[in-house]
């Protein structure tokens, strides 16, 4: 067992890992502060850098607090969480340093905001998907899909906890049996929950190996009368033996299949698999800033564009919209929320950006282009195709800073386009992910 006493941890980096260094090897240690002082056993080793854990803390740095979480830090942690054991200004520096330390050195001349905080520091997450288990649900542990079960999270509503405790309860009442990915047997696999912003609307998803789920009457009507809030239940069937949650069919058990919401005064009809940033006021606060660097009338494609939460939030400034999604659901969504909000200058195309982007830029003169992708970044190819069509401006939001600074190398090379400035928002606090826009001008 190899032990390293004394270990200062130096800074904090990407993935949200402390940093300390021992005989000119890195050291990285989960759930450590900047300034802690402690002793660590090693897990994996290579020649310049090892992974640890902490078996002792000598003293902690500054902004340590209790994270007041049972199933926070240790050997078997939940994984939703990576820095509840650090107040809330100092999950901030964290991630202004990260971003500075990204950014910087690549684009000296680049403006690099300070982070924008949340609204809510706690119990901000209008979404989660728990698996289940035999003895409980919870969150998987970091890296594992060993779950990790708890009473409260501090990350999402105190009432998603209540309704998946009386629908664990239910189901195994029900002798629903439950899923075992080991052998693929069994068939409830994860307990849903999403709310729109004042949690006045529930939907509740039932993920099953099979569509076969006993007592579902009994079941509903356990969950209904005991929470008024829940306007749907669904039951998804995923067959696959995969990490996916999410399978392609379903059953609508009770109500409705999608929430309705506000974001910028405008409605919003959300289906239960479309995507919905996760924190509204801070999605609100990243339309705000893209609003100040959108030209007024200016053309825009809203790439990535889910149900068009960005395009639509935009469109008093927009002369005309076009959004790309792959989601059918999402693209229907769309649609009716562009009428549903009085949007006629907007129409919604269903495809994946990547294959059609090059088709709909020879049609579509874009004076700006709006990318908002999954957390992997865009397709090279993609990237090229908006370069080749000379787009004036670009913005970029991105949920992985590395994957845009991944992709900031190939809009930027050739000095073809500026990088004009990097703003950054806390889309997941007591997480170490951060959100990012990046706003890009073509060099005349």
């Amino acid at each position: 067992m190899d032990i390293i006493t004394g270990l200062e941890i130096k800074k904090i980096a990407m993935g949200g890992m402390g940093l300390g260094f021992h005989d000119n090897k890195a050291i990285f240690v989960p759930f450590t502060a900047v300034g802690d002082l402690v002793d660590v056993e090693l897990s994996h080793s290579k020649k310049d850098h090892a992974f640890a854990r902490v078996v002792n803390y000598t003293s902690r740095g500054r902004g340590v607090r209790d994270p007041g979480c049972e199933a926070f830090g240790g050997e078997a942690a939940c994984g939703g969480c990576d820095w509840l054991m650090v107040d809330y200004p100092t999950q901030l520096e964290y991630k202004n340093a990260l971003v500075q330390d990204l950014f910087k050195h690549q684009h000296a001349e680049t403006e690099i905001y300070q982070i924008v905080a949340s609204e809510s520091q706690q119990h901000y997450r209008n979404k989660v998907f728990m698996p289940v288990g035999e003895e409980h649900y919870g969150i998987y542990a970091r890296y594992s899909h060993q779950i990790i079960a708890h009473q409260a999270c501090q990350n999402h509503p105190p009432i998603f906890d209540e309704i998946a405790r009386l629908c664990y309860e239910l189901c195994k009442l029900a002798r629903v049996q439950i899923y075992n990915e080991a052998d693929h047997s069994g068939s409830l696999r994860h307990i849903g929950l999403r709310c729109n912003r004042d949690q006045s609307q529930i939907l509740v998803i039932l993920v099953t190996r099979s569509a076969r789920l006993p007592f579902s009457h009994t079941i509903v009507r356990g969950l209904t009368s005991r929470f008024p809030q829940i306007v749907g239940i669904v039951q998804n069937i995923n067959r696959d033996k995969s990490n996916v949650i999410l399978g392609q069919d379903h059953k609508l058990l009770f109500g409705q299949d999608y929430l309705d919401d506000l974001l910028c005064n405008l409605r919003f009809k959300i289906n239960y698999r479309s995507f919905w940033q996760v924190n509204s006021g801070t999605m609100e606060n990243i339309l705000a800033t893209m609003r100040a660097k959108l030209k007024k009338g200016a053309r825009v494609i809203d790439a990535y564009c889910g149900i068009g939460a960005i395009g639509l939030g935009l469109s008093d400034s927009i002369a005309e919209l076009l959004g790309i999604e792959e989601v059918s659901e999402a693209v229907q969504d769309a649609r009716n929320n562009a009428q549903m909000n009085g949007v006629d200058h907007a129409r919604f195309l269903h495809g994946r950006t990547e294959q059609i982007l090059g088709t709909v830029l020879k049609d579509f003169s874009a004076d700006c282009i709006i990318l908002d992708p999954p957390r992997s970044g865009v397709q090279e190819s993609a990237l090229w195709a908006i370069r080749a069509a000379n787009i004036p401006e670009i913005l970029y939001l991105s949920c992985s800073p590395m994957s845009l600074a991944r992709d900031l190398k190939v809009l930027l090379s050739d000095d073809k386009y500026n990088l004009e400035s990097i703003s950054s928002f806390d889309m997941f606090p007591n997480t170490w992910h951060i959100e990012c826009l990046a706003h890009l001008k073509l060099q005349k």
